[in-house]
């Protein structure tokens, strides 16, 4: 689960680099446009006086760096759309309407705001959205026109109008058209992408998840296992393995059959789950064997957590299927901590041994390291085994061939 979490929180922080890198995109194409407004006033083009000026500047000003901003401190992501595509969109075209109502000169050179708008929409909206927003567009423009028959003294040339108005319809339809197509493949993309994700992590899981149980296997066993000791090695933390092996397995295969038996062991699976807790992980590494890794745990604890495991699964009834009897099983468990700097394999012999221990007792039970005696603390005095990356004591590996 920790992993998950991990890669949600790199794509958050991937997705909210994108979006700021694309919100100081519009930030810089609206200060380009404040600056054609500076030129345009000093050649005299915009009926602003000097405090007007000053005016249109802080407060487009804020408004672009208050959209930017919004996102450097995540304040977006509580927001129905945390791009802020439509907030931007509609600060840039305000920003833009009042320069072309106060600077009619060059209203057609102004116009060319409006088709960034619409490629800007093109990467963030739906292609059927994207006639909306050109409508919106004319229709902006329009109103501007019609503001300054009822309230400007500048004289509107309608002839020049309408073939302005005519070039600028042309250019939505053609911008248009290409977004909604552009839309469609990067819709299509998406989906595609999100499929390959899905995908990717179904193999991801399948990798490091024993098929049976759903449980961790072997191998990602070792990955936590090099995490929790380099976690311990840096000092002030402590953690440690349980080794659960069922008692007289064998006989329920034997008896009810192989399929009975894997519904014993995910079953099984299921309750040394639930018993845990949410920083504690769990693997199967082989037939009826599993290793729980306890986080942020000391030996007492580990025994008392080991207890409560082996109650829980004594106590439990396991359902084999129609036509069979439902069944009980016991679990002899082995408890080993964690020593700084020592390897994982000299850890993985001690619990194992532990484990061994507690089937010696008379099973259903638990036996931790320290109560082993000192010989079977000695590696060199028991014989060992590799299977795969892990070494067990040779006393166990008749069990894991089952």
């Amino acid at each position: 689960m920790d992993s998950l979490a991990i890669k949600d929180e790199q794509k958050l922080i991937a997705d909210q680099k994108l979006r700021l890198r694309r919100s100081l995109m519009a930030v810089g194409a609206g200060f380009a446009n404040s600056l054609v407004v500076l030129v345009a006033w000093q050649l005299g083009y915009v009926f602003f006086s000097v405090e007007s000026l000053l005016a249109y500047f802080v407060i487009s000003s804020l408004g672009y760096a208050f959209l930017p901003w919004l996102i450097y401190t995540n304040k977006n992501l509580s927001l129905p759309d945390p791009s802020l595509t439509s907030l931007q969109i509609g600060w840039q075209l305000l920003m833009v309407l009042v320069c072309m109502f106060f600077a009619p000169g060059i209203r057609e050179l102004l116009i060319v705001n409006f088709l960034l708008i619409l490629l800007f929409a093109v990467f963030r909206y739906h292609p059927k959205h994207l006639p909306i927003l050109s409508f919106l567009l004319l229709c902006s423009y329009m109103l501007v026109i019609l503001a300054q028959v009822i309230w400007s003294p500048v004289v509107v040339h309608w002839q020049h109008e309408l073939i302005t108005s005519l070039v600028f319809v042309l250019g939505l339809i053609g911008i248009s058209l290409l977004g909604v197509e552009i839309g469609s493949l990067r819709v299509a993309l998406k989906r595609r992408n999100e499929h390959l994700a899905l995908l990717t992590a179904k193999n991801e899981q399948l990798a490091v998840t024993d098929d049976l149980t759903g449980l961790y296997n072997r191998r990602h066993l070792m990955r936590i296992l090099r995490r929790q000791k380099s976690l311990s090695d840096r000092g002030g933390y402590q953690f440690s393995i349980g080794f659960i092996d069922l008692d007289f397995f064998k006989q329920v295969n034997d008896t009810y059959g192989h399929a009975a038996g894997d519904a014993a062991l995910i079953a099984v699976a299921k309750e040394i789950n639930r018993s845990l807790r949410d920083v504690d992980y769990v693997a199967r590494i082989g037939g009826e064997e599993f290793v729980v890794v306890l986080s942020q745990t000391g030996y007492a604890e580990a025994l008392r957590i080991a207890e409560r495991l082996r109650a829980d699964i004594a106590q439990l009834e396991i359902n084999l299927g129609e036509g069979q009897p439902a069944i009980a099983l016991t679990a002899s468990l082995g408890i080993a901590t964690y020593r700084p700097t020592e390897t994982i394999n000299d850890l993985i012999h001690r619990g194992d041994s532990a484990a061994y221990a507690a089937k010696n007792c008379g099973r259903n039970c638990i036996v931790g390291e320290e109560e082993l005696p000192e010989e079977r603390l000695n590696k060199s005095a028991v014989k060992e085994v590799e299977v795969g990356d892990v070494t067990f004591t040779v006393e166990s590996v008749a069990d894991l061939a089952h």
